[in-house]
C-alpha cells in the first residue's frame, strides 16, 4: 500500500499530492493518506468520490487523520 504523509501542509497541497499519487496508481491499489489540515479532511474524500475512487476508511488520530482510498 502506498503511503502519503502530508502533515504540516495546508490545502490545496494535500489534495494536490493525493491527486498526483492516485493518478499514478492502478485500479484496486490503495493509498494511505495521513494529514492534519481540516480542509483536506473534506476535500480529499469529496474529490475521491467525484472520481469514483473508494474511501476504504477514515480515522481520527488526535490532531491527525488517516484516509485509505482504493483507486478505480
Amino acid at each position: 500500500m502506498e503511503k502519503l504523509d502530508v502533515r504540516g501542509k495546508v490545502c490545496p497541497l494535500p489534495l494536490f499530492y493525493a491527486k498526483r499519487k492516485i493518478s499514478e496508481m492502478k485500479p484496486g491499489e490503495e493509498i494511505e493518506i495521513i494529514a492534519d489540515d481540516l480542509t483536506a479532511k473534506e476535500t480529499i474524500p469529496k474529490w475521491s468520490k467525484l472520481h469514483n475512487h473508494e474511501i476504504v476508511s477514515m480515522e481520527n488520530e488526535g490532531k491527525n487523520f488517516r484516509i485509505i482510498i482504493r483507486a478505480r
